[in-house]
């Protein structure tokens, strides 16, 4: 099996946000995962790492944007 566990780093921690991905599909500045069976969810962030060795791919919170005067 090849499927993938999708992880988000979110205040120095990092968590599993999802298990069994088959797709991972950028949406602007999100990403699109769907699961095994069908299921879906929309994660705004960026690809920090993917390990095709170990079937993960990690994630990181985008940087707030500061505002320009």
């Amino acid at each position: 099996m090849c499927e993938a566990k999708v992880y988000l780093a979110e205040d120095e921690k990092e968590e599993q946000i999802m298990s069994d991905v088959v797709l991972v599909q950028p949406e602007g500045d999100a990403y699109l995962l769907v699961g095994l069976l069908g299921e879906q969810k929309l994660v705004r962030g960026r690809i920090e790492k993917i390990d095709f060795l170990k079937h993960t791919v990690h994630l990181s919170q985008p940087q707030a944007e500061t505002a320009q005067d």
